[in-house]
């Protein structure tokens, strides 16, 4: 387990690799909106893109450090983040929760060792927010399971080895869903091209499609049935995890802003000087401070073994408004020079655009806040 004592040596070394390895091309792969896979092998040589997974397989253990690691990627590119991200937490840790030993040996070993990338794939062309509405069927023949079904939005299906699909076997409540281990060699399953973004290019999003996919039951995941009880613990997870690029945004953001307004001159001062320079600073600053103590009590929380339900869904919310709200006045203090490319805010808010939507949407995450108000337990 990671020691509060690792935690700025991780901030620093991720920080040393991205400003290094990173920062250099960030510019190009998000032009050519392509994944960094030769850079992604580097940054798994240290270590860090195992933050959160088990240590008895080469993981840290650690969702503080996990938490630090994530920040620090997001000021370079929040789309590698994300990726690496995808496949850690999304993928990793759901085979590291659910699955077994042969599993874990199979799939989560090279995901930590072999840099390796998996996904999680639920959301649908039809449906999104109503996750257990999902249409892609799961039919039990023989040892055996048959998969027909498409999904749409997937984090690291274009490069993914493997994949988390959810499906529905039967009924049509929070029972009756079921989620399989797929390999990308898999007969029956075919990956559409990677889809055309606003934002977090350098993170290949795209569509998986399944007919008549024939799945051996040593590759379901979990306990038949149970995907859509299990997938809650996920998103909370999710929300609580991919926040962490948000608040990394938002510090650059942030910073970046600081350092041009203080050298910005008009009007023969600095535009630092200006009350309304200064406002937009204030509200910068006051949202990022408020996201990170908020984060630090979630923290806590998980660590303690605590629910976060309400916690992850408010987190998630708040971060992804204020991230949108922090980045737009980071393009704004910096003026026309913020709107174009070269100034890296422009990126900055394109790829915060993304957080009020990816994850559960802000509305969903504020429906699951007003159920808990409603409650009593608020």
């Amino acid at each position: 387990m990671i020691t509060g004592q690792e935690h700025e040596t991780i901030r620093q070394l991720t920080r040393d690799f991205c400003r290094k390895e990173l920062a250099p091309y960030v510019a190009e792969f998000d032009d050519k909106e392509i994944f960094p896979a030769a850079i992604y092998h580097k940054f798994a040589e240290t270590g860090l893109h195992a933050l959160g997974l088990p240590e008895e397989y080469g993981g840290g253990g650690s969702i503080r450090a996990l938490a630090l690691m994530t920040e620090e990627v997001a000021r370079v590119d929040p789309g590698f983040i994300l990726s690496v991200l995808a496949s850690s937490q999304l993928f990793g840790y759901n085979v590291s929760r659910l699955g077994t030993s042969e599993q874990k040996e199979r799939y989560l070993k090279p995901l930590i060792t072999e840099a390796k990338l998996g996904c999680w794939a639920l959301t649908e062309p039809e449906i999104g927010s109503d996750a257990i509405g999902i249409k892609t069927r799961a039919q039990k023949k023989g040892d055996a399971f048959i998969l027909n079904g498409s999904k749409t939005f997937i984090t690291n299906a274009p490069i993914a080895d493997y994949f988390i699909v959810l499906t529905r076997e039967y009924g049509d409540g929070i029972e009756g869903g079921t989620a399989f281990i797929l390999e990308r060699s898999q007969p029956g399953m075919e990956l559409g091209q990677p889809l055309k973004k606003l934002g977090h290019r350098t993170s290949p999003t795209g569509q998986i499609f399944l007919h008549e996919c024939r799945v051996p039951a040593s590759q379901l995941l979990g306990r038949s049935g149970n995907a859509f009880i299990d997938m809650k613990h996920s998103l909370d997870l999710e929300r609580l995890v991919f926040s962490g690029i948000a608040v990394g945004v938002m510090r650059e953001c942030l910073d970046r802003a600081v350092q041009y307004s203080v050298g910005r001159k008009q009007f023969g001062r600095s535009i630092a000087e200006f009350q309304l320079v200064q406002e937009k600073l204030a509200e910068m600053a006051t949202r990022l401070e408020l996201v990170t103590h908020y984060a630090e009590h979630i923290y806590q929380l998980y660590g303690d073994g605590k629910p976060i339900h309400f916690e992850a869904a408010l987190f998630k919310y708040i971060g992804a408004e204020f991230c949108v709200e922090v980045a737009d006045r980071a393009v704004q203090i910096l003026g026309g020079n913020g709107y174009m490319r070269e100034y890296f805010v422009e990126k900055l808010l394109r790829d915060a655009r993304l957080f009020p939507i990816g994850g559960g949407t802000s509305e969903i995450n504020k429906l699951i806040v007003a159920k808990e108000v409603l409650k009593g337990t608020r």
